[in-house]
């Protein structure tokens, strides 16, 4: 069976909620938060459950964009207002013992400054 990655991108007018990573080869790049999505479980569910549990945070009006290199890519509002005031969050994950970031970065970040975002086609979607 195929593991399926469930991601959720949150907009607030030109900004996006991302999360940090760092890739071996490119360095540190972008994506829409979320994580695999578990047997018997729809990849909304796991967006939703991945916002809830590290965050406390439930999405409404959930709406998938698509498919990228295997990734299914939703957007969302969140339904507390306290995560558009933010302009980052960490998360420590006690189980693994590593952290997050989680961030607001402008679409121009990506389009003028040389940000990456991932999955690659994301952006020029948006």
């Amino acid at each position: 069976m195929t593991e399926t990655t469930a991601r959720c991108l949150i907009r607030e007018l030109d900004e996006l909620f991302v999360e940090e990573v760092v890739d071996p080869d490119e360095g540190r790049v972008y994506r829409p938060f979320g994580r695999e999505v578990e047997p018997d479980e729809s990849p909304e569910a796991a967006v939703r459950a991945a916002f809830r549990e590290t965050l406390g945070v439930d999405l409404s009006w959930v709406t998938e964009l698509g498919e990228y290199d295997g990734v299914r890519v939703f957007e969302a509002s969140a339904d507390q207002n306290w995560l558009y005031d933010e302009t980052g969050i960490t998360v420590y994950d006690p189980e693994t013992g590593e952290t997050t970031r989680l961030a607001w970065l402008h679409r121009e970040d990506f389009e003028k400054y040389g940000e990456t975002l991932r999955p690659e086609g994301l952006l020029a979607d948006l």
